[in-house]
């Protein structure tokens, strides 16, 4: 696999001020610079308080609560030991979550912590999610907050351990959706059908800076991805927010359910990288050890994406460049970057 972090650093100078990271497009929610922790606790509507209390009798202190217009986050502390994390959909999300299907989900489970990492399928609520993990802090917090560090290698290599045993398994009840929520929104978006006019307005400035070429190559990258036949039963969003570290035990945990779906291996690896790649650009840093953790999560999957890495990689971002637009906040100058930045990865 050809070195995107290494390649990213070197080529493209990190901003001084990073953009918020609101890393699962559908999964991540967390923030790094475009809107306060204020801005966000404003935005939220949804009755997290009304979802928590049905969780569980154990008693629960919420310690944390974050979103957008597409995903709201309650976190909250479990008398006896670890964290009830509550996501619902939020109130500009254009779907719902994936419908829940107790026989999926007790296979999910059953794969058992791989290679450092397990998935957690969560409990449906009305339309919220609930996951019961050891963790209160994501690995996309970790290296908002902390930066970069040697603990993290294995949660990676877990992850795409986790990953790859998702996609060995044989669907044996009606298949579910074919293709991401994501991948529906970005593919929509690089059509022309965005439903906000701030996405529609973003659509056209990044167009516009792409140019023809460029602009009908991330249409067709976001396009295979969407109507490829050759499918496995995959997360959908494995996003970094959506993998939560238990720093006792150093196992992680991926949470899973809201966007399951049938679409190609690799959409589901260049979602990860994809991320990986925007936070070197964003955050900075050695670039080395951003490549670690990529390597570390392809040599737990056990394939790479080879020389296309930056197909999926370009699609995650402008992805992102969406979700951000559509569901906190018209950002020009930040539109302006991403266009720049997604100009040299379509280039490489």
């Amino acid at each position: 696999m050809t070195a995107p972090t290494a390649q990213v650093q070197t080529d493209m100078t990190a901003p001084a001020t990073p953009v918020q990271t609101d890393m699962t497009a559908p999964a991540t929610q967390v923030q790094t610079g475009m809107t306060t922790a204020a801005q966000v606790q404003t935005d939220m509507t949804a009755p997290a308080t009304e979802v928590q209390m049905d969780m569980t009798a154990a008693a629960q202190v919420q310690v944390d609560r974050f979103g957008t217009g597409l995903l709201q986050t309650t976190i909250s502390a479990v008398e006896g030991g670890g964290f009830v994390w509550t996501r619902y959909p939020g109130p500009l999300a254009p779907a719902p979550f994936s419908a829940a299907n107790p026989e999926p989900d007790a296979r999910l489970a059953a794969i058992g912590t791989a290679g450092g990492a397990r998935l957690v399928p969560g409990l449906p609520r009305g339309e919220a999610r609930i996951y019961h993990v050891a963790g209160e802090q994501s690995v996309a917090g970790h290296l908002l907050r902390e930066g970069l560090h040697p603990d993290l290698e294995p949660a990676l290599r877990g992850m795409g351990c986790a990953l790859a045993a998702l996609h060995a398994l044989t669907p044996s009840y009606d298949r579910p959706p074919s293709t991401s929520r994501g991948l529906v929104r970005i593919d929509d978006w690089l059509k022309g059908r965005a439903l906000q006019v701030r996405a529609a307005q973003a659509g056209a400035v990044l167009r516009e800076r792409l140019g023809p070429a460029r602009w009908s190559t991330l249409r067709a990258w976001s396009a295979r991805a969407v109507e490829d036949g050759d499918v496995v039963l995959a997360h959908g969003a494995p996003g970094l927010g959506s993998l939560v570290l238990d720093p006792s035990s150093g196992v992680a945990e991926l949470l899973i359910g809201e966007d399951l779906c049938a679409t190609p291996w690799y959409a589901d690896l260049g979602w990860v990288i994809g991320e990986i790649v925007e936070l070197t650009w964003q955050l900075g840093g050695e670039p080395r050890l951003w490549q670690r953790l990529t390597d570390a999560l392809v040599d737990g999957y056990g394939r790479d994406l080879g020389a296309e890495w930056n197909h999926m990689a370009a699609v995650r971002i402008a992805l992102h460049l969406h979700d951000y637009t559509a569901y906190v906040g018209w950002n020009p100058s930040e539109v302006e970057r991403y266009a720049s930045f997604l100009g040299f990865l379509i280039d490489l």
